[in-house]
């Protein structure tokens, strides 16, 4: 039997970039002898092992043959004469591609580290078509890797397209999706995802409606906003992009649709009413409808984001009404007399904060 060290360590290694995880394959065993070894065998689909000591992942070298639609559709052949070689032709881009021995050798049978130097992404084998989750996976590699210099070699671009237009990327569950959605979001250039998705034609099968990112506003709040729930929400900035939709396509998941909500019902309230048209209960109103003063925190979240937007060429026509400022003067008043009972504490609670939002809204006005 024999190690190897394959996929993303080995390629970060070579782009001189941190190591996020290591993956290993193993040649010439069998489940039964990892096992005897120690290894703890996880995984349904085909067996990968534990390391007992590091926990580090093993898969036993395989081969896959199409036998039905999406990425599981797939058998799994994990004989001991399977080659690395083989294993390594299955996967998705040949950056992907290469091993490393324990010498330190690289084994590299389909030119990844030619790849590397040319800054190419680039299919593997014409294997590639059959698993429909690798469009988005290349998506998101695009979105890593183009602050180095990379894109995708044009025949492999045109077999994302010939996928997309397939009915397999209505396959893929909503939330693994959202799983390769959610690592592209936290890369340096989260836009470049999206502008793949449609350069590869899969967005429109995705969503099968008007779609229209302003991917210059994304990259531009993406440079001011690091949170990928938060770089997701910004999406309500796009007046033309239907996010409901998204939204369910994508798998998004509930905290983070709330978060698209209440940036859209801001930019709407500031984009509609002009600074004498505000009145001091629909602003108290609107904070107290999305949760802005019992879950602060997250409503400053949400107000970077707008801010972040503001900083932009896009910035919205009435900026006025200063939500964050509001929002901590309103979250920290207290009631002005101790003798006050029930109902009057609310409502003499509620006078002091429209009162601090009037002196705002005049300040700012």
């Amino acid at each position: 039997m024999k190690i190897y060290l394959v996929g993303g360590a080995v390629r970060d290694t070579l782009l001189g970039i941190p190591v996020k995880e290591r993956d290993w394959v193993v040649v010439g065993s069998t489940p039964e002898e990892m096992i005897d070894l120690g290894y703890k065998q996880v995984g349904t689909d085909f067996p990968v092992f534990l390391h007992p000591d590091n926990k580090e992942e093993y898969a036993l070298a395989r081969t896959e043959r199409k036998s039905g639609q999406g990425h599981k559709g797939f058998v799994t052949d994990v004989e001991q004469s399977i080659t690395l070689e083989e294993d390594l032709k299955r996967r998705d881009i040949t950056i992907n591609a290469i091993a490393k021995a324990e010498n330190g050798d690289l084994i590299d049978p389909y030119k990844g580290g030619e790849d590397i130097k040319n800054r190419v992404l680039r299919k593997v084998s014409d294997a590639f078509q059959e698993d429909p989750l690798r469009v988005l996976r290349v998506a998101r590699f695009a979105s890593q890797l183009k602050y180095l210099g990379f894109s995708i070699e044009k025949q492999t671009l045109k077999t994302m397209k010939s996928i997309s237009q397939s009915e397999e990327l209505n396959t893929l569950p909503r939330e693994r999706i959202w799983q390769e959605t959610y690592k592209a979001l936290k890369e340096r250039n989260p836009e470049e995802y999206f502008k793949v998705l449609i350069q590869s034609e899969a967005i429109y099968k995705l969503v099968e409606k008007k779609f229209d990112i302003n991917l210059k506003i994304l990259e531009k709040i993406s440079t001011e906003i690091l949170e990928p729930e938060q770089r997701w929400a910004a999406l309500a900035t796009n007046s033309d992009c239907d996010l409901d939709v998204l939204n369910r396509v994508f798998g998004v998941p509930k905290k983070v649709r709330e978060l698209c909500d209440i940036l859209g019902r801001l930019i709407h309230f500031d984009i509609n009413l002009k600074p004498e048209e505000v009145r001091n209960h629909e602003v108290l109103g609107l904070i107290e409808e999305v949760d802005g003063l019992r879950r602060n925190s997250r409503f400053i979240k949400i107000l970077k984001i707008l801010d972040a937007y503001n900083h932009s060429d896009f910035q919205l026509k009435s900026t006025f009404i200063p939500w964050e400022v509001l929002s901590k003067q309103l979250v920290a008043v207290k009631p002005s007399s101790p003798e006050l009972k029930d109902k009057e504490v609310a409502k003499d609670i509620r006078l002091q904060r429209l009162k601090i939002i009037d002196q705002e809204l005049k300040k700012n006005g």
